[in-house]
């Protein structure tokens, strides 16, 4: 682990390490009343499967994830508030977080290499302990990584007006990197519509995802797909730990408007309906990419360019559009789907999949389950919802990300949502 100094809070003076404490405590005592409400909740938010026996022995346990991440991370925090404990600069903590992910790099590709077939047995070896060295490496730093991160996005939501009076965030900004969980999601056969999500445990490989899948095709007649997830918004939030480090803070303050939401109208009415869903979802892409941008150019200096591309003076007409070309596969699913022609909508669907393979976008499956996991993002390429331009237009005429944020926290139903819009003067 890197060496994150020796300077203390206790250079501020008594006053300033008595608030940073007090600060600290009542922050962990809202995120144990937050957690304890959003457990609660999380029944409705990934609603069990009639299929409940057969994938029991892959099932992700919320209940463990708490028990073994919660007090750990404010046992740690609390720690923290101890006026004999030194606390490194920004600087220094900053400079940790980057060193840790530039780690998991080097992680990922030194497993890449120890599962290739060229590698012979004493490499193999000798790659297996480099991999454990680093993975311990890591862990020993995880604690202080996750605390930086969530400082800097705490920073960003502070700035845009989510902070008390006394500076607390409700809910606090709290997220553990670890293996995201996956998620086996079930829709009917006949047309696209998400009937449950049950999560997984990490780690199950293909051959395992496609028994799953043909279970509950064999058995309840339905459309399945096991999908990976990036984070999950348990509490503390689950990140996946193997992108990059802008991908943790985009990932991070995702999950985070989750848990505000949960407290908003938005949230309380998750799954009223499909476009709630896609709107929840959107809402919460749209802002994680602006505040995980902010935080990232508040840490790095580097600044993310979120403008469309322009296109090229001529584009060629041999170039793969992938966009274009799941949209298209998506409306033709529907349209075969809408004339009862399900074995020709299913046969159709991997045969696109094998034109996405062949021009270098590898996805295992796509059905109908798979469009109705991803199209709930509006921003997905397998969406055909307006619901990404009908947020953006609300995010012009509010301004800025926090009140964009508040705004769409706002709307207890998609119908208020468009009588909103309708009712913004024209610009």
């Amino acid at each position: 682990m890197a060496s994150i100094g020796n300077r203390g809070r206790n250079q501020e003076g008594p006053a300033a390490w008595y608030g940073a404490a007090c600060r600290r405590l009542l922050r962990t005592a809202v995120a144990a009343v937050v957690a304890a409400f959003l457990l609660w909740g999380s029944a409705g938010e990934y609603r069990t499967d009639p299929l409940d026996l057969e994938v029991d022995r892959y099932r992700y346990s919320v209940i463990r994830w708490e028990a073994s991440n919660f007090m750990d991370k404010w046992v740690h925090e609390l720690r923290a508030t101890f006026p004999w404990t030194s606390e490194p600069s920004r600087q220094e903590r900053i400079a940790l977080v980057r060193e840790y992910f530039a780690l998991g790099q080097e992680l990922r590709a030194m497993e890449n290499r120890s599962v290739s077939p060229d590698v012979l047995a004493e490499e193999a070896s000798r790659l297996q302990a480099g991999i454990t060295a680093l993975n311990e490496r890591r862990e020993a730093m995880r604690a202080d990584v996750e605390e930086t991160v969530e400082s800097e996005i705490g920073a960003v939501l502070a700035a845009e007006g989510f902070a008390s009076r006394i500076g607390v965030i409700f809910p606090p900004v709290d997220t553990v990197f670890a293996r995201s969980p996956a998620v086996l999601v079930t829709s009917p056969r006949d047309r696209i519509a998400r009937l449950n999500s049950t999560l997984l445990q990490p780690g199950i490989d293909d051959e395992e995802r496609a028994a799953l899948e043909e279970l509950v095709l064999e058995q309840r007649n339905l459309s399945a797909v096991v999908v990976n997830t990036g984070g999950v918004a348990f509490y503390p939030s689950v990140v996946s730990p193997y992108g990059s480090l802008h991908d943790a803070l985009v990932t991070t303050a995702h999950e985070w408007l989750h848990h505000w939401f949960f407290f908003q109208p938005l949230g309380q009415n998750f799954w009223d309906d499909p476009n709630m869903v896609t709107l929840n979802e959107t809402a919460a892409t749209l802002g994680s990419r602006a505040i995980g941008d902010r935080a990232l150019t508040a840490m790095t200096g580097e600044v993310i360019d979120r403008s469309p591309p322009s296109p090229p003076a001529k584009a060629s007409p041999a170039a793969f559009d992938f966009v274009k070309e799941m949209r298209q596969t998506r409306l033709a699913t529907e349209r075969l789907l809408s004339e009862g022609k399900i074995e020709e909508a299913e046969a159709y669907m991997e045969k696109r999949r094998t034109l996405l393979v062949e021009n270098g976008y590898f996805i295992r499956k796509i059905n109908q389950a798979y469009f109705a996991f991803h199209g709930s993002y509006a921003t997905s390429a397998a969406s055909v919802s307006p619901i990404e331009g009908l947020l953006l237009e609300l995010w012009e005429r509010t301004g800025t990300v926090g009140a964009f944020i508040k705004t769409a926290g706002s709307f207890g139903s998609y119908q208020e949502f468009l009588d909103h819009l309708a009712a913004l003067p024209r610009p």
